[in-house]
């Protein structure tokens, strides 16, 4: 049955407006499996490691980045492809989901987002300017507009919705976790870049952040009626309307010998960020009956459209003084962690002639939840020029067992160039939490990055 499949993915577009999305700053790292940082250039450098941009100088201009990406924890790609494909395959898919429930995490670009969920008449997350930059010798400028997801649904509301409502089973259904997290901020950055002596370079970026939206949806346990043999499931969303803060950024980038290069780089070493307490809120209740049942015309059904519509936010500011439970549940759940946390990475690289390596680590500290769910992460790849042509190949392992395998091809012409990469993420860990035994949970996903920049100069 496809509906399960229709709904997880337009529960995804209900927040996001789509799957337009960055596994990494620059289509460059995408292909070379999240590494690409020792020897970033012009505009890429700016969120990379500013230092080399007082190593490389030069100009360059991009003129957009866009890509899709999506992480499922839970399930393989197998399984959502026999889910969407075969109609018989989804109740045996569900079954095999983990206790813990289903996972996907997005990470997308604000300005299409924006523009997408505009033409089709969405809610409206994303950001009014589009991913672009510019850097000139030591100098860098650039504006990255995002919109992070997190989509979650239990097991048991799986199974509700793929296999109908079963007042036999009434009593076992759970909501669990169920919910969506939705945030949509712009960055703009400006850094700087300088030598010390003649290999040595350090650099350093300052970062504003405009926040339009940090949404949190909640789905509640079911209200069950055993003697008409009803089940009541009520949504809540909260929503606030914007937001602001900061981060600085520093970096450090030495030339050793024969072509080697070591690169240290934290991004928001030091930021802040808040959003606003005038808040927007909505309340849905979905109604599950048996179809047989005397005064029952439907049976409970998580209709694609009714979703939507249900996600759509009124004008309805909540006053804190009359707010309903289901809403001070939700709103609880809004601030914390609401920041983005500092981003360390450490790599070495080698580059003669048309050839590059390197090796990058990275690692997310503090754990805020801002921030894309697989930046924890040990990745090699390599880059080959040919002539007008730039092959790039590279993988990743994360701490959380997540695998990244992916490659691009870059297309010179003259100053414009012209970057596709993508690849898939794999993998598994052993979730234990809460659980009597743990078990193991599956990842699946994929990542595809597009980005058209203007250089010239440098070295």
């Amino acid at each position: 049955m496809r509906r399960i499949a229709v709904v997880l993915a337009l529960t995804v577009l209900a927040s996001t407006q789509g799957a337009l999305a960055q596994f990494a700053p620059g289509a460059r790292s995408v292909g070379m499996g999240g590494a690409g940082m020792v020897f970033s250039t012009g505009v890429d450098a700016i969120e990379w490691n500013p230092a080399n941009l007082a190593l490389e100088g030069g100009w360059n201009i991009s003129l957009g980045e866009v890509g899709a990406a999506a992480l499922f924890s839970g399930i393989t790609l197998d399984d959502f492809r026999s889910m969407v494909e075969d109609d018989g395959a989804a109740s045996a898919v569900v079954a095999d989901f983990p206790a813990s429930g289903l996972t996907l995490a997005t990470s997308t670009e604000g300005y299409l987002t924006d523009r997408s969920a505009e033409g089709e008449d969405l809610p409206r997350t994303g950001s009014a300017l589009p991913t672009i930059g510019l850097s000139f010798g030591s100098f860098g400028l650039r504006v990255r507009s995002r919109v992070l997801n997190e989509a979650r649904m239990s097991k048991e509301l799986a199974d509700l919705i793929v296999d109908g409502f079963d007042p036999s089973e009434m009593q076992n259904y759970r909501i669990g976790n169920t919910g969506l997290r939705t945030t949509s901020f712009t960055e703009i950055t400006a850094a700087y870049g300088a030598m010390l002596g003649d290999r040595m370079a350090i650099g350093v970026g300052g970062r504003y952040v405009q926040g339009h939206k940090l949404i949190e949806t909640r789905f509640f346990e079911p209200v069950l009626d055993l003697l008409n043999e009803t089940a009541d499931v009520t949504a809540a969303a909260v929503e606030a309307p914007g937001g602001g803060g900061y981060g600085l950024d520093v970096g450090l980038a030495l030339d050793l010998f024969a072509g080697f290069r070591v690169s240290a780089s934290a991004t928001n070493v030091i930021q802040k960020m808040t959003w606003d307490d005038a808040l927007v809120g909505y309340e849905y209740t979905y109604h599950g009956c048996d179809s047989g049942t005397l005064g029952c015309n439907s049976s409970f059904d998580l209709d694609p459209e009714e979703l939507l519509d249900s996600l759509r936010f009124s004008d309805r500011t909540i006053d804190p003084s009359a707010m309903s439970l289901p809403m001070y549940q939700t709103a609880q759940g809004l601030y914390p962690g609401a920041f983005f946390p500092t981003v360390y990475r450490l790599g070495v690289g080698w580059q003669v002639g048309w050839t590059t390596i390197e090796l990058v680590g990275s690692s997310v500290s503090p754990k805020g939840r801002e921030h894309s769910q697989w930046d924890d992460r040990i990745s090699l790849g390599i880059e080959q020029r040919l002539f007008f042509l730039r092959l790039r190949a590279g993988g990743a392992k994360g701490s959380d067992g997540l695998q990244v395998i992916s490659g691009g091809v870059g297309l010179g012409l003259g100053p414009v160039n012209l970057d596709v990469s993508g690849g898939l993420m794999s993998g598994g860990f052993e979730f234990a939490e809460s659980l009597v035994t743990p078990e193991d949970v599956d990842y699946a996903g994929g990542h595809v990055t597009l980005s058209v920049q203007i250089k010239g100069g440098g070295s």
